[in-house]
């Protein structure tokens, strides 16, 4: 590496998707580190100084192809389908994609970090009113009755977990807010801005590499798991609310209709893309403390969510031809 904010070589899974090419961006910033992606269909949301590699997670020839080409010294794990995503290919890239991927990133000799995407979804939710913290959240496993993109979420996150040995190859994990809610919003969520999320990346990222040249620290990140969000827990249409008036739409109290969760499990004849399952999983909450990851990582969440929230409507109304011109400064994310 060529100095000490340097990365070296990185690969990040799923780099085309949403937080994989805001990942990208970001590390293409640093004119030190070099930027692969490895994507089973790169072909979107491309940036033209990275390096992108086609290839199956599931296929281990293909994977230990691209680990021998680019030779990482860190991967950032960020590739999975969308939520409602068939079964089949939740479990194929969530669990098989992720053991192969651990299995050839051992072997490899050059790889000498792995940073691995989770989510809320991972998480078993707690009774109404707990927050809960690294040591006290348990994860979804093969046995749960959940959705399968939970199901997986879970067990992925647990074997990046166990994958880490400090002989060959150093993995934490960040669990991220991915939402979607319905019900009588009295429940408390967590929230983040993207920019945040792809922040604690690459902190995550650089912590494990230092582990390899320091005395052995007392905060460790080697095999943890750290949540990340802004730091403030809401009602999920509390946030949605803010949204619409930072739009210019904001909803007055009696202009709210609330539908009862249980009438969605009843609502026309075709198989519905919520399941009876899944709406379960919202009856309860995963709020979380973020004290951990400000502590052993150095994140910090935004300092004014409803500002940051503005800029990002706005830019997005821009982007979508819904407004023509802002005030939105230089930089500011383009997407919400």
């Amino acid at each position: 590496m060529d100095s000490p904010d340097s990365l070296g070589t990185v690969l990040v899974t799923g780099g085309c998707g949403r937080i994989g090419s805001r990942l990208v961006k970001a590390l293409l910033s640093n004119p030190t580190s070099s930027v692969h992606v490895v994507s089973r269909n790169p072909t979107s949301n491309l940036h033209t100084n990275a390096k992108y590699h086609p290839a199956n997670l599931t296929n281990a020839e293909q994977v230990a192809a691209v680990l021998q080409e680019v030779k990482p010294t860190v991967i950032f794990h960020c590739a999975s389908p969308d939520y409602l995503a068939p079964d089949k290919e939740l479990w194929h890239t969530n669990v098989i994609g992720t053991r192969v991927l651990l299995q050839c990133a051992a072997k490899c000799s050059s790889v000498k970090a792995l940073v691995y995407t989770s989510s809320n979804s991972a998480i078993v939710p707690a009774a109404p009113g707990v927050v809960q913290t690294e040591e006290t959240a348990k994860l979804q496993d093969e046995h749960s009755k959940i959705d399968m993109y939970s199901k997986t979420k879970g067990i992925g996150d647990r074997e990046v977990l166990a994958a880490n040995n400090p002989s060959e190859l150093l993995t934490a994990v960040l669990r991220i807010p991915v939402h979607v809610q319905l019900g009588d919003d009295k429940l408390k969520y967590e929230f983040c801005y993207d920019g945040k999320v792809v922040e604690a990346h690459i902190l995550a990222a650089k912590a494990l590499l230092g582990e390899l040249t320091s005395k052995p620290a007392t905060k460790k990140v080697n095999g943890e798991a750290f949540f990340i969000s802004d730091g403030i827990s809401m009602p999920f249409f509390e946030f949605a609310r803010k949204v619409y008036a930072s739009a210019g739409h904001p909803v007055a109290n009696d202009e709210i209709k609330v539908m009862p969760l249980w009438f969605m499990a009843h609502l026309g004849t075709r198989k519905p893309e919520l399941r009876r399952l899944d709406m379960d999983h919202f009856k309860k909450s995963v709020a979380w403390k973020i004290g951990k990851a400000k502590t052993v990582l150095g994140y910090e969440p935004v300092t004014d969510q409803d500002e940051v929230l503005k800029k990002c409507v706005e830019s997005c109304m821009v982007h979508c031809g819904l407004i023509v011109g802002s005030e939105v400064p230089v930089g500011a994310i383009k997407q919400l």
